[in-house]
């Protein structure tokens, strides 16, 4: 086992968002739809693939032939079928782990979020100040700071 100094870091951190969803394109959706089950579009999963084979390209173009990959992933489903779409363009032996990190999801906004009312909040939020601003049933950006930087989800060894 590696003591804490020894610790193999990784190369590189990708960052990725989600391909285009239901809710991007049909802001309505969310009336409806609670916000962890709204899924992506066609386009969304075609960028999301499309995603896949350019993080490959770059990783794979360094001239490296021993390069894995770890994914971390929300447990909304648009993001679990980007990570999906993703991970088509690795082979298994590429892949050393995935873990669903609920800590990583995106802002909450409430429950169902009727466009109407969304509207008359945000124009609020904007007056409050964004980052402060916490949204009825929801959160503020501040509670997702603290709730994404208190963590240590990134303590995986390589």
């Amino acid at each position: 086992m590696c003591s804490h100094s020894q610790r193999v870091l990784p190369k590189r951190i990708i960052l990725v968002r989600h391909g285009e969803s239901q809710g991007n394109l049909q802001p309505t959706a969310y009336d409806t739809i609670p916000d962890p089950k709204i899924q992506l579009t066609p386009e969304g999963i075609a960028q999301a693939r499309h995603a896949g084979h350019r993080i490959r390209h770059v990783i794979a173009g360094e001239g490296s032939t021993n390069w894995r990959v770890y994914f971390y992933v929300s447990p909304y489903a648009r993001t679990r079928s980007t990570l999906r779409e993703i991970g088509r363009s690795f082979s298994r032996k590429r892949v050393i782990g995935v873990r669903e990190e609920c800590r990583i999801r995106e802002q909450d906004f409430g429950n169902f979020q009727v466009q109407e009312r969304m509207n008359v909040i945000k124009e609020t939020r904007q007056r409050f100040g964004r980052f402060f601003y916490r949204f009825p049933e929801g959160e503020s950006a501040a509670d997702v700071f603290d709730r994404v930087s208190s963590t240590r989800f990134l303590s995986v060894s390589f």
